[in-house]
């Protein structure tokens, strides 16, 4: 038997009406089994933070941990309590006086931190004389 005599048999066998509990025992089970109602969405700024996290942050967790725990040191090391002279906030509310401290001790910390700076001597700024030029012409050839 080929298949289009099998399909001609099939065309020819009258549909049968499926029984009602058969349908209602199906759609029973269905409605059993269907996912629950999807809950509430989340606000945009939370949807947006949760794709931010998970596109940028999480795959490279390792790195920016690294980052923070960097950032961590350099906070630290800054909030430290550093010398006992109060300076002020602004060089606009400091008096003369201590805008010439501040002054000298910038200069002394950049001498520290660079060194004393050392200039070579200066040359005359005359120009050397000129020299005479070549006068020989090009002999051009022509092929």
């Amino acid at each position: 038997m080929n298949t289009d005599d099998f399909e001609k048999k099939l065309q020819r066998q009258p549909m049968r009406e499926i029984p009602g509990d058969w349908r209602e025992a199906i759609l029973q089970n269905a409605r059993a089994n269907a996912p629950a109602a999807p809950a509430r969405q989340a606000p945009l700024f939370v949807r947006a933070g949760a794709t931010l996290w998970r596109e940028l942050f999480w795959p490279c967790r390792h790195v920016w941990s690294g980052l923070a725990a960097a950032w961590l040191v350099v906070v630290l090391v800054n909030a430290r309590p550093g010398d006992a002279s109060p300076l002020p906030t602004t060089m606009a509310t400091a008096t003369p006086a201590e805008k010439i401290r501040l002054f000298e001790e910038q200069r002394r910390v950049l001498v520290e931190l660079t060194g004393p700076l050392e200039l070579p001597p200066v040359e005359s700024s005359q120009r050397p004389r000129p020299r005479p030029h070549s006068q020989r012409m090009l002999a051009l050839r022509v092929c």
